[in-house]
């Protein structure tokens, strides 16, 4: 009986204990959960956090605290962990959770490409809402949303994309590339903490943007990027490029919601201060993007004034006969839409369109969009398609003057940091803009001197984009010319007679690239001026077919195609004796053939003699006086047609394909650009791959052995790599090509002779049967 007694006294007293001990553990995890709440609802997320996590592994598991959870990773840009707590309140979902974490947990099915059960539980989430008569429309566009996204998944493109990697992206955020027509600069814009970029003024941890500009020195292959060096206080971003990359509009605002566009030019090596665009382009409201026509007569750009569709629209103004900015008009709905569109980009062929939107099919986020003007009509913004676009954000695109290298921004998952710039790579099927890209270089004697072209409309008379200015520095131009199209170009450099070329672009199908040389040098007697000569050196380029087109001994008529060489050199009035306005040229003699070789055509042209020869041309109103056509001397004028390497017309021991051979790329010591040579060899495996889709490449790279082991292997896979962006970068898929660096031939040696040398820096190419 005692013993009885005495055991239940036993049990009471530890039940009692026990009580008083789990009271303190209850009242501790209330405290901890008041505490954890209070930071919650002070959004201190990352407070909350730490309390969250520590009451879900030491009381029972509750479907509040870890919805609370998941909403803390969800703001802590965590994401992808928020997830299992959103499902683990959704699964024991009671009263007390509320109805909204269906749309978190949506929204994460979404980012993780499982768009059946986004939809499931944006639907979910919409019935909650209908429950309390609360409006849908939000729900009811992420429902559509993820229907777009599924579609447009199913529709994979067959498209290279590649993130470019260091030194471009950084663990910072890098945006907003803009491209030359070449591609040969690259301006884009960071968002790094003040101690990197140093502005007066400001913290160091307040984040600022700046300007960037980098070098191409071979595909996907960068110089080390540097700051524009525009020494502003104040948030600065790239928005646009001029086709000659010497003329770039840039985003200037504080951190508020206002901003406006600004323009500055490159002089020789340096960036002018920003100039701010006119009162029709800037408003008291936010102007974040632009892109001008090449010849710079239209702009478009992007704006959040009141009485657009909502959020921000893109705008388009024109250039008037007293040039002046047009009032800006909306593109309306067949662009715009009621959520934002920005970052507009017209292609140097002046009627294809990019932009970002997060209205229209975007499959979430923003997503980039194209849009073609037919006539006096913008087509329906067609996406871009994925994996361009994909569930997070994609914008800022620009795309090269050939429309075959593409380059956006993303902070799409896997980057270097909070967002990076990638580049894209278009088949030739989907891509080829036909526009005539004319690249030259001005020397001007000893000395560099001010140089100006003026591109005159043969049909109209119209001076086109008023005056391209060659680098003071360098005379480097670049010209974008459409196709069916008669023009004049008229080149000025001080203290020289002007030079004129007649330029016919045919309605071609490919993009060509013409690169001129002109040297003009003063003629000096008895430290007098009495006349100059002109050397012009011309090559033409079929980009299409990397290769040479045309032979400059073969070429006709009078009005040269740029099928044909540019040769028709005209010297006009001397710039001091005239004071001449030049805007166009007509009155030339014919052409007749002197010269049967690729040397430069060179004309010498005396002061004195010149005067007894002028003859007057009235343009406009204006008399101006020229000289005769530059001639040259033959018997028989024929328009010579394009010489294309195709592989059906001209198959020759030398273009035919062996599948078991290797093919060899050489390279220059320390080098791993492509050189000039090594194209021909490059295009008969590139025809050869796009003919036979059963067949890929293994490309090995190797060094010689000049330097560190580490070094000759990182050398030697950039070889391997730079002959696969090649052939990638022209259509032929990545899963078809495998590419990977050696380090020194094995047979390599130090101190070796230089020809031994120059074998062994190179990157071998074996064509492989696929499935095999």
């Amino acid at each position: 009986m005692y013993q009885k007694i005495y055991s239940a006294f036993l049990i009471f007293l530890c039940s009692f204990f026990l009580s008083i001990q789990l009271s303190a553990q209850s009242k501790t995890a209330i405290a901890k959960i008041d505490k954890a709440d209070k930071f919650f609802l002070i959004n201190d997320f990352a407070s909350a956090l730490s309390l969250y996590l520590d009451l879900d592994k030491t009381e029972p598991k509750d479907a509040l605290t870890n919805y609370r959870i998941g909403i803390c990773y969800f703001n802590l840009s965590q994401k992808e962990k928020a997830l299992p707590y959103f499902e683990y309140a959704l699964s024991h979902k009671s009263e007390n959770v509320p109805d909204k974490v269906y749309q978190y947990a949506g929204q994460l099915y979404h980012l993780s490409y499982r768009f059946d059960e986004a939809i499931k539980n944006f639907t979910a989430y919409k019935k909650s809402l209908e429950k309390t008569k609360a409006k849908t429309t939000e729900a009811d566009r992420q429902i559509e949303i993820s229907r777009n996204a599924g579609l447009l998944l199913k529709d994979t493109l067959n498209v290279f994309i590649q993130n470019v990697g260091s030194p471009i992206n950084t663990a910072f955020t890098e945006y907003g590339p803009v491209i030359s027509a070449d591609e040969s600069t690259l301006i884009y814009t960071t968002l790094k903490p003040n101690a990197a970029i140093k502005k007066t003024g400001s913290s160091a941890n307040t984040e600022y943007e700046d300007i960037s500009i980098a070098y191409r020195k071979d595909i996907g292959v960068y110089s080390t990027p540097v700051s524009i060096g525009l020494n502003t206080k104040t948030n600065i971003g790239s928005v646009g490029l001029s086709p000659d990359g010497q003329h770039l509009l840039i985003y200037m605002g504080g951190q508020t919601n206002n901003g406006d566009i600004y323009s500055c030019s490159l002089q020789g090596d340096k960036w002018a201060n920003p100039v701010k665009l006119s009162s029709k382009i800037n408003s008291a409201f936010q102007e974040s993007s632009a892109s001008l026509t090449p010849d710079q007569k239209t702009l478009y750009f992007a704006s959040n004034r009141p009485g657009g569709l909502g959020g921000s629209d893109i705008y388009v103004v024109h250039k008037t006969s007293t040039g002046e900015w047009s009032d800006p008009t909306n593109m309306g709905a067949a662009v715009n839409t009621p959520y934002d569109e920005d970052s507009p980009f017209i292609h140097p062929d002046g009627k294809t369109l990019y932009f970002s939107s997060m209205g229209h099919n975007t499959m979430g986020g923003s997503d980039i969009f194209k849009s073609t003007l037919n006539g006096k009509n913008w087509s329906v913004p067609a996406n871009m398609g994925f994996p361009i676009n994909t569930v997070y954000d994609d914008n800022y695109f620009v795309l090269s003057a050939d429309g075959k290298k593409g380059y956006y921004s993303s902070n799409r998952p896997g980057g270097a940091g909070g967002g990076d710039i990638y580049f894209l790579g278009i088949p030739e099927e989907q891509g080829v803009i036909p526009l005539t890209m004319m690249k030259g270089r001005i020397i001007t004697g000893n000395k560099q001197v001010p140089t100006k072209i003026k591109v005159i409309d043969k049909e109209n008379s119209e001076v086109i984009n008023n005056v391209y200015d060659p680098n003071i520095k360098t005379g480097n131009y670049l010209i974008i010319f459409p196709p069916g199209k008669s023009y004049d170009m008229i080149i000025e450099a001080e203290g020289y007679m002007p030079y004129l070329v007649n330029i016919c672009v045919p309605n071609q199908n490919y993009f060509y690239e013409l690169y001129q040389e002109i040297h003009l040098k003063s003629i000096v007697q008895a430290g007098k001026h009495i006349g100059q000569e002109i050397s012009v050196k011309n090559v033409f380029y079929d980009i299409e077919k990397d290769s040479t087109l045309f032979d400059p001994s073969k070429f006709g008529s009078n009005n040269l195609d740029l099928y044909d060489l540019m040769d028709n050199v005209i010297a006009a009035s001397d710039t001091t004796a005239l004071n001449y306005l030049l805007n166009m040229m007509y009155n030339e003699k014919s052409v007749d053939l002197s010269s049967v070789s690729s040397e430069p055509l060179t004309g010498t042209y005396y002061y004195d003699d010149a005067q007894g020869k002028l003859q007057p041309v009235v343009i406009n109103g204006d008399t101006i006086y020229t000289l005769p056509a530059f001639k040259v001397v033959g018997d028989q004028i024929t328009k010579a047609e394009p010489v294309v390497r195709e592989a059906k017309e001209q198959i020759t021991k030398e273009t035919v394909i062996e599948p078991n051979k290797t093919y060899i790329i050489y390279f220059d010591t320390d080098k791993t650009d492509l050189k000039t040579d090594a194209m021909p060899e490059l295009e008969k495996v590139y025809t050869y791959l796009k003919k036979n889709n059963s067949y890929g490449i293994k490309i090995a790279g190797f060094a010689d052995a000049d330097g560190s082991d580490e070094r000759n292997k990182l050398i030697s896979d950039n070889r391997a790599k730079a002959v696969a962006k090649y052939l990638s970068t022209k259509g032929i898929t990545t899963t078809r090509i495998t590419a990977k660096g050696y380090g020194q031939v094995p047979e390599a040696k130090k101190n070796e002779q230089e020809q031994d040398k120059k074998l062994h820096r190179k990157a071998e190419i074996m064509m492989v049967e696929l499935n095999k």
